[in-house]
């Protein structure tokens, strides 16, 4: 079962053991990190690698380059990462849904997350870092993520999620005050439909009108997600806009949903 991390101070280090036929170059590609980067790091002799070593993979600058990946926060914000969905599809691919909850009391925003797939003896055959749906997640809200492995490695047979960077952040002067004020949901053939209204609550306008919905089963696991814009805007102060969202879920049974809604401070 997965466990539930929070983000530290530093993000957990990912190691990698050296295996039969390794050298820097091959781990390197493997993690997407430079050569230099990883023999630096773990002062190795190159010509000297043993079997069986444990190696530090870089997270560094250079390493944040060269696969996407952001540099840990000086002060990262607590948060939640829950409802963890990882299953083979049908075509053989790996799908990989979850969410980030904030407990607050401020904003959360920069998050990243790193997923390994492990094989049976915990040795990491990938490593990805990946970001969420919502560039800020509300105090008391959650943010969903999905990816997908169209070709997972062979022995692959389990995974290991977690916390990169996360830091508070001040939404408001980029984003205005929008508030989700009715929302319902149902089957709705083989998808799930979501409708409700969106308010302005702000004292400026609001464009770009964005909600996230995500679906979940009776585990409270997350089972699909769909973000939309809704409406380019302007909305005014106290302005109401509808949305209607229909999304396909991993499980036929949909227990319950969740929506947030953001939207761009407009004149």
């Amino acid at each position: 079962m997965p466990v539930m991390r929070e983000a530290t101070v530093t993000p957990t280090p990912v190691t990698y053991t050296v295996q039969e036929g390794d050298t820097p170059i091959v781990i390197a590609n493997k993690f997407g990190v430079s050569v230099a980067d990883l023999i630096a790091l773990n002062k190795i002799d190159p010509t000297t690698l043993q079997i069986g070593a444990v190696l530090i993979i870089p997270t560094g600058p250079q390493a944040a380059q060269s696969n996407n990946e952001l540099l840990p926060s000086p002060t990262p914000a607590p948060y939640t990462i829950r409802g963890l969905n990882v299953y083979r599809t049908p075509v053989g691919s790996l799908e990989c849904l979850g969410e980030v909850f904030n407990p607050g009391p401020n904003a959360l925003g920069s998050v990243q997350l790193r997923i390994a797939l492990l094989d049976k003896a915990d040795q990491v055959l990938l490593s990805v870092p990946f970001s969420i749906a919502l560039d800020v997640v509300p105090a008391g809200q959650s943010s969903p993520f999905r990816l997908l492995f169209t070709d997972p490695p062979a022995s692959y047979a389990q995974y290991s999620i977690t916390a990169l960077r996360g830091e508070a952040v001040d939404p408001t002067s980029r984003f205005a005050k929008v508030k989700i004020t009715k929302s319902n949901g149902a089957p709705n053939g083989a998808q799930y439909r979501v409708t409700g209204e969106i308010t302005n609550v702000d004292k400026v306008n609001a464009s770009k009108l964005h909600v996230t919905v995500t679906t979940y089963n009776a585990q409270k696991q997350v089972i699909g997600y769909r973000d939309v814009v809704v409406a380019d805007g302007p909305l005014a102060p106290n302005g109401v806009q509808p949305f209607d969202v229909s999304l396909a879920s991993s499980s036929p049974t949909v227990e319950s949903f969740a929506v947030v809604a953001d939207a761009l401070q407009s004149q």
